[in-house]
């Protein structure tokens, strides 16, 4: 009954995908001078809500800025990361999604397109019916996509590939006109927090690890036991250096409930990732089965253990690594992150 349940779900889904396609694709009206780009209006849809994928692009506004200091940069975000969006100087305008439904993403970008934008870049590869009403809405010129050749609503287009994400903006940007540019990630304009310099100061002057035993999906998550684990092994193979956990304001008391005393430390109120940020910035190593975590790291140039699922380790997906110049060691599973020996993961 399962099955057939998802087989119909499944066929919902795909008729409603070309009912809407059918209705919304169609191309863009408006004209753009590559002439005119230096004083054009660029909008980024990223409505995601993933913080990994905020950091991971972030170098996108500065080096857009850099080469031409008039553009505009409008940003779709999500209500959860809007804080990160507006550290950023670059950025001019953003308009938040509210509600994830097709009639609000109608309403934004009807808001939008007041704004009269000439270009639209959304690198999202699977886009429902809501992102396609609000590109069109916006009505600007040129929209570029990732993988969307089969969609008229996109005139330019980015070939599926497996390199890097940093790349498939830089190839956005190269197809608008835009010199070759640095793709290091920039960080926010982090907020001066005097209780977490001060844990600092008493905590990390000395040499630190720093490990996060959380990722956004259950799959991505260490079982108690499994922390447990890290830092016995931790403990044995480094035994003076302290260990840093890291955590977020829904699972620092299972943390501290369920990790023996003695330890390791934590900041217990971190409550946004200003405070990871900080908390990174001076680790001797980062080991986490986090994205946001790892690219943080990896802006610091730090040496990094990190987790991912894969079906095939030989031939990963290569977009969401680490860019660091440092030691990295990459570890994959296939279907949950516990099916990792830890005791097989060199450390020295």
């Amino acid at each position: 009954m399962k099955k057939i349940h998802k087989k119909i779900k499944a066929y919902l889904r795909t008729f409603r995908l070309f009912l809407g396609r059918f209705i919304i694709d169609k191309k863009p009206s408006g004209k753009w001078n590559r002439a005119t780009l230096p004083k054009s209006k660029i909008l980024f849809i990223r409505h995601d809500g993933k913080i990994g994928d905020f950091i991971v692009s972030s170098f996108v506004y500065r080096e857009i800025k850099k080469q031409y200091p008039h553009i505009h940069i409008g940003v779709v975000v999500a209500p959860e990361t809007q804080y990160l969006f507006k550290s950023d100087s670059n950025i001019d305008s953003l308009y938040v999604t509210r509600k994830r439904a097709l009639f609000a993403f109608w309403q934004i970008g009807r808001k939008i397109a007041k704004e009269h934008y000439d270009i639209v870049i959304d690198l999202t590869e699977f886009l429902r019916n809501r992102d396609l009403v609000l590109i069109r809405s916006v009505k600007a010129a040129i929209n570029i996509g990732y993988q969307q050749n089969h969609l008229k609503l996109f005139n330019y287009n980015i070939a599926a590939n497996n390199e890097h994400i940093t790349l498939d903006y830089e190839k956005a940007l190269f197809m608008l006109g835009f010199e070759p540019m640095q793709r290091c990630c920039s960080f926010p304009n982090i907020p001066h927090n005097k209780e977490l310099a001060i844990f600092c100061q008493q905590n990390l002057t000395c040499d630190y690890i720093a490990i996060n035993f959380f990722g956004a999906a259950n799959h991505k998550k260490f079982t108690s036991i499994k922390q447990i684990e890290w830092l016995s092994r931790l403990k044995a193979v480094y035994p003076k250096k302290k260990i840093l956990v890291l955590t977020f304001p829904k699972v620092t008391q299972e943390l501290k409930s369920s990790l023996p005393a003695g330890q390791y430390i934590i900041y217990e109120n971190t409550n946004t990732i200003f405070d990871t940020i900080e908390l990174i910035r001076n680790a001797s190593l980062v080991i986490s089965p986090d994205t946001s975590i790892v690219h943080i790291a990896s802006a610091f140039n730090k040496p990094i253990i990190a987790f991912y699922m894969t079906s095939d380790p030989t031939n990963p997906y290569c977009k969401w690594l680490p860019m660091n110049n440092q030691n990295t060691s990459i570890y994959y599973y296939q279907h949950n992150i516990n099916e990792i020996d830890i005791k097989s993961i060199k450390l020295n």
